[in-house]
């Protein structure tokens, strides 16, 4: 739909510009792109928000409205690890997770440029807070569930914008990435902002974001994308076409591109180029390579998980357990993840919760593990 006089009085761009707050080197996210924004930037612009939306803010949490209930309807069906995922909150968060899985979903299967544009307009005009509250027509759209969540919670716009670039930039059949840096930036825009997307719902209500909470946020969102991508190579080439490994890397290894699509390409019973690939001393070292950004990444993301309420520190130590596992099952099937892959969500994830919800009983014992690892 046209967008309409109000997106053109929006706040300036440079409100997604990062603040130069001179972070040190130790400050970075691990071994993150320069332009995954710095937690300066993610603060500034939740107190712009913040001071935009303050006024209208009530204390009755986020209402089930037809829109937040047509949201959690999508959830469980699209996404149902994701689904029990947000059972582990509390009421209000639950309502907020839902609707802003609504409008990722919406973002995530738009069909063309147009039509992410519109997607971009009505994020725009619910961010616009001199629009009133009846912002879009349709009541049971996700921009009502994505409005009604702003009068609780201080959103980052900034996040939805970067999820809305990944998409745009979405990859095409073949090699993905060129570079290391490009693969780690597109798993930030697809992941690591929705880890940023869910932040404000998981932190105690009415608290200011914290870099420390921020940072852990990306870093989880960007770990479980490198895992996934990483324990599926072959199985994302057959199903979407495309493989994950940048160009980079492969040369740097020795691997020809067109022999390994060809063993990306073999059914889901192991081809005999395949298990030879998989068994070189290049695959194996290009997969330890990549699989190496992952570990730190978690330590950073567990450390600031546990800042969260209850309910969102038990699903970072979820998800971070969940990683774990799959990095140590792709150790033991020698690092081939070009033939038949094991599902990063199964019924194992039951597991996951049941372990976070068992460290939760020993909360010292957990903590002190967790500064250990992170050398604090």
């Amino acid at each position: 739909r046209p967008c309409g006089d109000p997106c053109d009085d929006l706040p300036d761009e440079d409100l997604f510009e990062d603040a130069q707050s001179g972070d040190e080197e130790a400050g970075r996210l691990p071994g993150l792109p320069a332009s995954v924004p710095s937690a300066a930037a993610i603060i500034a612009e939740a107190r712009v928000t913040r001071a935009g939306f303050c006024a209208r803010v009530t204390d009755g949490g986020v209402p089930l409205t037809k829109a937040v209930a047509n949201c959690r309807d999508l959830m469980a069906r699209e996404a149902p690890p994701l689904f029990a995922f947000s059972r582990l909150l509390a009421e209000d968060q639950r309502h907020a997770v839902w609707s802003l899985f609504g409008v990722c979903h919406t973002l995530e299967h738009v069909t063309s440029l147009g039509e992410l544009e519109d997607c971009r307009c009505h994020l725009r005009r619910s961010f616009n807070s001199d629009l009133g509250p009846a912002v879009d027509s349709s009541e049971g759209s996700v921009w009502a569930a994505l409005r009604t969540t702003l009068g609780h919670y201080t959103l980052l716009r900034r996040a939805f914008e970067d999820m809305a670039d990944a998409v745009a930039q979405r990859p095409a059949e073949g090699l993905a990435f060129t570079t290391v840096e490009e693969m780690l930036l597109y798993a930030y825009r697809s992941a690591g902002a929705v880890g940023l997307l869910a932040l404000p719902v998981l932190i105690e209500a009415g608290a200011e974001l914290e870099a420390q909470v921020i940072e852990s946020a990306i870093c989880m969102g960007v770990a479980l994308q490198l895992t996934d991508m990483l324990n599926c190579v072959g199985h994302h080439r057959r199903l979407r076409g495309i493989c994950w490994i940048p160009r980079e890397t492969l040369q740097k290894h020795g691997i020809d591109s067109a022999e390994l699509d060809h063993c990306l390409a073999a059914q889901e019973q192991p081809c005999a180029a395949g298990l030879s690939m998989a068994a070189s001393a290049g695959w194996q070292a290009l997969m330890r390579e990549l699989l190496a950004y992952v570990p730190p990444l978690l330590r950073r993301a567990a450390l600031g998980g546990e800042q969260l309420p209850s309910g969102g520190r038990l699903a970072v130590r979820a998800a971070v357990r969940m990683c774990r596992r799959m990095l140590s099952r792709i150790e033991e099937r020698g690092y081939d993840t070009i033939g038949p892959h094991e599902p990063m969500f199964s019924w194992r994830v039951v597991g996951d919760v049941a372990g976070a919800a068992w460290a939760c009983e020993d909360e010292a014992e957990y903590t002190e593990a967790v500064e250990a690892q992170t050398g604090r």
